[in-house]
C-alpha cells in the first residue's frame, strides 16, 4: 500500500514569506553570478530555488540586446567582460623606455598586474631608508592568444548541497499536496538553472595587442605611488599588459538572456500570488530551500573575482615565479636609478650595452626616466643626475670603474656646502646599491 501523507489540519495562521520571496538575497545571488566563467561546469549547476530572483532578473536583463528588453531592463548598455567586472579598472601611468611615450591610463590587465605587485613581499635591498619603494621586474613571455579554459574548483561538490536541498523540499510539497509551493519551488528552480546556463555560456579570452615582427623591445615601467613594475619584453607582449582586455563572447542566441530575466521577474510575481495560499508546511518548506540556497550563494559570492583574474593572467602569460623578482628599496633614488639601468638597451647580438650616441634613434633618454621619480632640480641633484647618467653612457661589466665615477670629486668638495655634500655623498652611495643590484639582476635576465 502507498503511504498516504499526514494529514495537516488547515488553519488561519500564514508565514508571511512573500515579502522576502524575490528581494531576499539579491546582492549574494548577484555576486555569486559574477566567477561563474571562471569555473568548470557552474553553469550546470544552477538549478535550485535560488533567492534574489527580482534583483537578479533586473541586473542582468540589462546584458539582453534588443529595444524589447532595454524598455524592460534600462540601465548602461555595457559589455558582458565589463559588466562582470573583468574589465574596467584603470589601470596605473605608464613610461615607456624606449619611444618616451607615456600613458597616463592603462587598461585592466595592468591595473590587475600591479595589484598583484604590491601583494609581492619582496626582498629587502640594503641601504639607508627615508621612504620604501617597491621595484618588480617583469620578463615578459610571449603568449598566442586563445580562448582561456575553464578551471577547476570544489563549487561543483558544494552544489549539490542547494539542489538536492530544493528538490527534497519540493517532492514534500508535493507529498502533501500543497500545490502551491510545489509549483514555486520547482518554478525557482527551473528559472535559476535555465538563466546560470544560458548566462554561462560565454567563452573567456584573453585579447592582446598586436605588433609589428621587427617593432623594438617594448621596455618600460608601470608607476603607482612607490610602486613600480619594469615590464621587459618585446613590443607586443607589453602592450598586451598596457592594452589587452579580457573579452566575454557570447553566442547569437544569448538574447536569450532577456527571456530568462523575465523569466525571473515573472517568477517573483508569482511567489508574491501564490505562497500566501499554500500550507504553513509548504511555506516552510520553501523558505528551507531559500535558505539553503542563500547561504551557497553567500559562499560563491565569497570568492574573491579580482584575485581569480590575478592568478589568470600570470598563468595564461606564463609569467611564472622565474619571470618576476619583488625587491624594496630603502629610497626613491635607489629606485631611480636601479629602473634606469635595468631599462637600458642591450645590443641582443653583440650582448654589449647600446652605444649613447645611439640612444636618441632608439629613443631611449635616460633622463626622462630619471625625472619621472624624481623631478627636482636643483645643483645638488643636477649633479648627481648627470654623474648617473656618466656611468650609463660609460656603462660595462666594471664595477669598479662606474663606482668610481659615483664618487664626490675634488671639485664638488669646493662647489657645494657642507649640507650639499652630505646629500650628494648620500644620494651617490645609493646610487652605487642600485648598480650593484642591477648587474646582478643582468645575470638573472640572460639565464630567464
Amino acid at each position: 500500500m502507498p503511504i498516504e501523507p499526514p494529514y495537516i489540519q488547515p488553519g488561519t495562521f500564514s508565514l508571511n514569506v512573500s515579502g522576502v520571496a524575490g528581494f531576499f538575497g539579491g546582492d549574494e545571488a548577484i555576486s555569486a553570478m559574477q566567477t561563474i566563467h571562471h569555473y568548470k561546469y557552474r553553469k550546470w549547476m544552477g538549478w535550485y530555488n535560488s533567492p534574489g530572483s527580482w534583483n537578479v532578473g533586473k541586473k542582468f536583463g540589462m546584458l539582453a540586446k534588443s529595444n524589447l528588453w532595454d524598455g524592460l531592463f534600462p540601465g548602461p548598455d555595457e559589455e558582458p567582460a565589463k559588466f562582470f567586472e573583468l574589465d574596467g579598472k584603470q589601470g596605473p601611468k605608464y613610461v615607456a623606455s624606449r619611444s618616451g611615450s607615456v600613458l597616463e591610463h592603462t587598461g585592466h590587465l595592468a591595473y590587475l598586474m600591479m595589484q598583484k605587485c604590491k601583494e609581492e613581499l619582496g626582498d629587502q635591498v640594503k641601504g639607508r631608508v627615508t621612504k620604501r619603494n617597491k621595484v618588480t621586474i617583469i620578463k615578459t613571455q610571449p603568449e598566442p592568444f586563445h580562448e582561456i579554459p575553464p578551471r577547476s574548483g570544489s563549487h561543483t561538490l558544494v552544489a549539490l548541497l542547494p539542489i538536492s536541498a530544493s528538490f527534497v523540499t519540493c517532492a514534500l510539497c508535493g507529498w502533501i499536496r500543497d500545490w502551491f509551493c510545489f509549483s514555486m519551488i520547482l518554478l525557482g528552480i527551473v528559472s535559476s538553472g535555465i538563466s546560470s546556463l544560458v548566462i554561462g555560456s560565454a567563452r573567456l579570452k584573453l585579447q592582446g595587442v598586436n605588433s609589428a615582427p621587427t617593432a623594438p623591445p617594448g621596455d618600460g615601467m608601470l608607476m603607482d605611488g612607490d610602486d613600480i613594475v619594469l615590464l621587459l619584453g618585446k613590443e607586443g607582449d607589453v602592450a598586451t599588459i598596457t592594452r589587452g582586455r579580457f573579452i566575454l563572447e557570447y553566442d547569437p542566441w544569448y538574447a536569450a538572456i532577456g527571456l530568462c530575466s523575465f523569466l525571473l521577474v515573472i517568477q517573483l510575481l508569482g511567489q508574491l500570488l501564490l505562497i500566501p495560499q499554500g500550507r504553513v508546511f509548504g511555506q516552510t518548506m520553501f523558505l528551507c530551500s531559500f535558505a539553503v540556497s542563500w547561504v551557497y550563494n553567500l559562499y560563491l559570492s565569497s570568492i574573491d573575482n579580482e584575485y581569480i583574474q590575478e592568478r589568470l593572467i600570470l598563468k595564461e602569460l606564463h609569467l611564472e615565479e622565474k619571470h618576476m623578482r619583488t625587491y624594496i628599496f630603502g629610497t626613491r633614488t635607489t629606485a631611480a636609478v636601479f629602473a634606469c639601468l635595468m631599462l637600458q638597451p642591450v645590443d641582443d647580438v653583440a650582448h654589449k650595452y647600446v652605444a649613447a650616441d645611439k640612444w636618441e634613434g632608439l629613443g631611449f633618454k635616460p633622463e626622462n626616466i630619471i625625472r619621472n621619480f624624481i623631478p627636482n632640480d636643483t645643483q645638488v641633484w643636477a649633479t648627481w643626475r648627470e654623474k648617473v647618467l656618466e656611468v650609463m653612457r660609460t656603462r660595462d661589466d666594471s664595477r669598479n670603474t662606474c663606482h668610481g665615477l659615483l664618487q664626490i670629486n675634488s671639485e664638488e668638495e669646493t662647489k657645494f656646502g657642507q649640507g650639499d655634500k652630505k646629500l650628494l655623498k648620500q644620494l651617490l652611495e645609493d646610487a652605487r646599491i642600485a648598480y650593484n643590484l642591477t648587474m646582478k639582476e643582468q645575470w638573472w635576465l640572460k639565464k630567464n
